[in-house]
């Protein structure tokens, strides 16, 4: 028995059983490419209406992060809006004291940035089933041409350079959606780290005001706090 043989037709044939789950990942691909394009145009819309004309800066300087009105909060977007509320939930809770806020504002951020990872998973899986794709029938192709059926091989053929461009049509829709998440994921970090800071400092307002000798007012107050920050 030729074992070298017996090697080559065993990895052929693992091969050829592989086919199936290959074409079969595909088409997951293809369906998860919509999806992710469908959902990428929703949140686009969405977002453009929620940050049409808010700027963060004009937000803060209306009036005071923690305590602020519906109202007031309702003029958030909706990542910001989530972070606020909990913000005030740890404020009742007393748990922003000692690291808890650096602890929230990770915990959101790690939130936001994990909407990215099957966009990012998509760009290395769709081109690489692409080239399973291509290769697996390439091998039941050339066994055709070996046999002179060039009917058979050139079927085989196709369904090689159609895996190809499936894989890479996928990998590129997965690549757009997740360069235009990643601009929104920065921008809404950015935004966020800001309005933690602002919260930090009221904070700290605070704590300066419960700790300040009887008689000294809440204008005192916010100028130590305003002194210190210089």
């Amino acid at each position: 028995m030729n074992v070298l043989a017996a090697l080559e037709n065993g990895l052929f044939a693992l091969g050829q059983v592989l086919r199936f789950p290959v074409f079969a990942l595909l088409w997951v691909c293809v369906a998860a490419a919509v999806f992710m394009a469908g959902s990428c145009a929703v949140d686009a819309v969405a977002r453009r209406r929620e940050r049409r004309g808010f700027q963060v800066t004009a937000w803060m300087k209306a009036g005071r992060v923690l305590g602020a009105s519906a109202a007031r909060t309702r003029e958030l977007p909706a990542a910001l809006r989530h972070l606020l509320v909990r913000i005030e939930e740890a404020r009742v809770a007393g748990t922003l004291g000692d690291g808890g806020l650096a602890h929230l504002l990770m915990q959101q951020e790690e939130s936001a940035r994990r909407r990215l990872s099957a966009a990012r998973t998509m760009v290395r899986v769709g081109p690489s089933l692409g080239l399973l794709g291509t290769l697996i029938p390439m091998g039941s192709s050339l066994a055709s041409m070996a046999t002179g059926n060039l009917e058979a091989m050139a079927g085989q053929m196709v369904v090689a350079f159609t895996s190809t461009i499936i894989g890479l049509a996928t990998g590129t829709v997965a690549y757009v959606v997740a360069a235009v998440r990643h601009n929104w994921v920065n921008e809404t970090v950015r935004d966020e780290r800001f309005l933690a800071e602002r919260v930090a400092v009221e904070l700290e307002g605070h704590e300066l005001l419960a700790n300040a000798p009887a008689g000294v007012s809440d204008v005192d107050a916010d100028l130590q706090v305003g002194i210190k920050g210089e």
